[in-house]
């Protein structure tokens, strides 16, 4: 018996020993090897213990890692595949290999023209494009329809964030041009309507942060301009800023349906309204810088050289007349019969050959007659005749003086 049981070991021993001579010495004589299977079809061909019902074990196991080696691999390691078991930095968990040329991890199944699901750190579930991931940079479609790039986690529509130029450029190579249109559909997308009365229609907003949070400084804004009606849209246009030591945008410039424009003025009763000045400087509502009048003087133009203002009502350059004026109390002395009496008013400006006229500002006395001219750089003699016999004493009053150079 035990002679029986010697010889049975021995052939067995013998026949594996035969088995793995012939599977080891395969790949050098047909280099190809068969696992579950007598006739490979490839290098490496390996068949399911059961097609139709697998076990649980069928398969293969790539190295399984936590992490990318410390040191990159080289060129001999061009096409080496490992499992990433959990994410790392911008690496997701799956099957990656080393690809040379790029000196990177690529993940399979993930090339610069496809995209990979992922989550951002909020939670909300995305898909991202890989190839611009790896290199840094994110490029996310959200599944709630919001779209990033150089972000994960838009907080608009479409977003682009990014530390330089985030310039964008729309460019046309024919003679339709580029157009960056705002369409409101009033109703829904599918069955628009009618805008509410005044109701904003699409803006241009600018922000920035003044150091405790997000603010709008800013913006360009286009309104419907009363109550829309079949074939009637009328609309405006508002140019808005924020003053200094305010975070309150202000309407600017108004361009109404009437096109009447109004700087500061939200509802222009011309086709040009400016606002009031103040006391303060800056604040004029109108000012001409000095300059070159026309060489030919053009009909409607106004013009200011530094010391004149002209306008041209026709073909000929007309000077504008400038005028200074103020006001004084004057008390006359008691004036005889045929005589004249004389009192200087400061009139800040005026020179000497300057045109000069004056009045009351109330009823005078019965006889009396003035005049006045400039004696001095700053200074109007106001002239009190008496073209009567008798004499009259003028009351105190106040004098309204005005110079026209």
């Amino acid at each position: 018996m035990r002679i029986k049981e010697y010889y049975s070991m021995l052939k067995k021993t013998i026949y594996l020993i035969l088995q793995a001579f012939v599977l080891l010495s395969c790949p050098i004589i047909q280099a190809q090897v068969g696992i579950g299977n007598n006739a490979p079809k490839s290098t490496l061909d390996i068949t399911a213990s059961n097609k139709p019902l697998p076990a649980n074990t069928d398969g293969i196991l790539v190295p399984r890692v936590d992490a990318f080696p410390t040191v990159d691999p080289g060129a001999d390691q061009d096409g080496m595949m490992v499992f990433l078991t959990t994410a790392v930095s911008t690496f997701t968990k799956g099957f990656h290999y080393w690809d040379n040329t790029l000196s990177n991890w690529i993940r399979i199944g993930g090339s610069d023209q496809e995209w990979l699901d992922g989550t951002n750190g909020s939670g909300e579930p995305l898909i991202y494009a890989n190839q611009a991931n790896l290199n840094g940079t994110d490029i996310v479609f959200q599944d709630n329809g919001r779209i990033g790039i150089g972000t994960d986690d838009p907080v608009e529509i479409f977003e682009i964030r990014s530390n330089g130029d985030n310039d964008i450029q729309l460019t046309s190579a024919n003679t339709n041009p580029p157009n960056l249109i705002f369409l409101n559909t009033g109703g829904t997308v599918d069955s628009p309507s009618a805008l509410a009365p005044d109701q904003e229609i699409g803006s241009l907003i600018a922000k920035t942060h003044d150091g405790n949070q997000q603010r709008e400084v800013g913006g360009f804004r286009f309104y419907i301009d009363g109550v829309p009606s079949a074939g009637s849209v009328p609309s405006k246009f508002i140019i808005s800023n924020v003053a200094n030591g305010s975070t309150s945008q202000q309407q600017r410039l108004i361009l109404r349906r009437t096109g009447n424009i109004g700087f500061s003025v939200t509802n222009p009763t011309a086709t040009l309204h400016l606002r009031a000045g103040t006391a303060s400087a800056g604040s004029a509502p109108l000012k001409f810088n000095s300059g070159t009048n026309l060489t030919t003087p053009e009909a409607g133009a106004m013009e200011f050289d530094g010391t004149d203002l002209f306008f041209t009502p026709n073909t000929t350059r007309k000077l504008l007349l400038k005028g200074l004026d103020n006001s004084a109390t004057l008390d006359f002395p008691a004036i005889s019969g045929g005589a004249t009496s004389e009192l200087s008013v400061t009139v800040s400006g005026a020179t000497t050959g300057s045109s000069c006229s004056c009045a009351p500002n109330t009823t005078i006395e019965a006889g009396l007659t003035w005049s006045c001219y400039v004696s001095a750089a700053n200074t109007v003699r106001l002239r009190l005749s008496n073209i009567t016999a008798g004499s009259i004493n003028p009351a105190s009053r106040s004098w309204k003086v005005v110079v026209v150079e």
